[in-house]
């Protein structure tokens, strides 16, 4: 049990957290420092209200109101969807399930809920056609993410499935394009690379979008490790990033060259007083998911490079032969480096030995790239 003391006493953490009441009722502390009481019965949650605006006392008693109901068998989240909006009830269905995500998750999906809310938001769910639903995804198609369209279409789904209903988006599926899966754009040849590269040193726009760019180059690791790489993962000359925020769940150590180095004292004039290294201008934390690859498509390299495609153009020149012009680096190291370490014992003798080796290979790398 909770008092109104505890709750005004509740300081924001960097996770959201939940103070439990009792018979279901609890209130989530939100980041940010928002307060808002929610009602758990079974799988369900139901949103009560923003504190200070509902009181405990006030919370408690909807929450009364609701377990009375649910004794004389009035189903919750059946009366609820009654003329509600499909912006209300998807909303819900984010909050109920937005405990359960990564970041970059909770990120994903509220993007492509996003795309509905702003199409579907103001109509009530019972009037929401197959055909408004189409529409939502086609547009999708239209800018050539065939993938995205399938996503929010399942995103659509699961807000139908959530509150019990019948899901209309079910006869969206066999509509909408298939799509093939490739190789993230990337490039290979050394003059490409240089165009590229000089590109982004004279980039005008946002400071910490061309400094990431310029150190994604030397260290070639995948998007959310650089986007949320925080001054406290920095350990002199080695960037150790934590498991959680790497794909494979495995801490990643980064050899820093000279060149990451002098970048990484440069930011920090700029961004030392803040958590993360590339702050973002636009929201509070680090850069979005979507920032790095719009300044590539703005620069010109729409389909051609992308934000992966940094770590094909590692790997090529990494193993090419030293005849042709590339730096003919062991292939286990290349491997550890690009977190695809083999499993098994192997896997953890290459790592423990070849860390000496894969130092010397980054600055290598970075001479490389200086050099073209």
């Amino acid at each position: 049990m909770i008092t109104d003391k505890q709750i005004q006493n509740a300081k924001p953490k960097k996770i959201r957290y939940n103070l439990p009441d009792y018979d279901g009722l609890f209130i989530r502390v939100n980041p940010k420092g928002t307060k808002v009481f929610f009602f758990r019965k079974g799988n369900n949650i139901f949103d009560i209200g923003s504190y200070p605006k509902w009181t405990l006392t006030k919370a408690r008693a909807k929450r009364d109101e609701w377990m009375d109901d649910i004794k004389a068998g009035i189903d919750l989240k059946e009366e609820p969807t009654k003329g509600a909006t499909f912006k209300t009830l998807a909303n819900q269905w984010f909050k109920a399930k937005e405990i359960k995500w990564s970041e970059g998750t909770r990120q994903t999906n509220k993007t492509r809920l996003g795309y509905a809310i702003k199409d579907l938001g103001p109509k009530p769910i019972e009037d929401v056609t197959a055909e408004d639903i189409l529409n939502v995804c086609r547009k999708q198609e239209r800018r050539g993410t065939k993938e995205v369209a399938k996503r929010t279409r399942a995103i659509i789904g699961s807000v139908y499935k959530y509150n019990m209903l019948y899901d209309v988006s079910e006869r969206v599926k066999e509509s909408l394009e298939d799509f093939k899966s490739e190789n993230h754009p990337h490039l290979i040849e050394k003059k490409d690379i240089k165009g590229l590269l000089h590109k982004v040193d004279n980039y005008k726009g946002s400071y910490e979008t061309r400094m990431a760019l310029k150190f994604l180059s030397y260290t070639f690791v995948r998007s959310r490790p650089l986007r949320e790489a925080e001054w406290t993962e920095i350990d002199g000359d080695i960037w150790r990033v934590p498991g959680h925020k790497e794909k494979t769940k495995r801490d990643l150590l980064v050899p820093l060259s000279t060149q990451c180095q002098e970048l990484l004292k440069e930011i920090k004039e700029i961004n030392g007083d803040k958590k993360y290294i590339f702050n973002s201008n636009y929201r509070d934390g680090f850069l979005s998911e979507s920032t790095l690859g719009r300044i590539l498509t703005r620069m010109g390299y729409g389909g051609k490079h992308s934000v992966h495609g940094y770590r094909h153009m590692a790997s090529t020149w990494l193993n090419e032969p030293e005849e042709d012009g590339g730096l003919e680096c062991d292939e286990d190291a290349i491997e550890i480096q690009l977190s695809h370490a083999p499993k098994g014992v192997r896997g953890v003798y290459n790592k423990a030995k070849k860390l000496n080796y894969r130092t010397k290979m980054m600055q290598d790398w970075a001479d490389w790239l200086d050099g073209l």
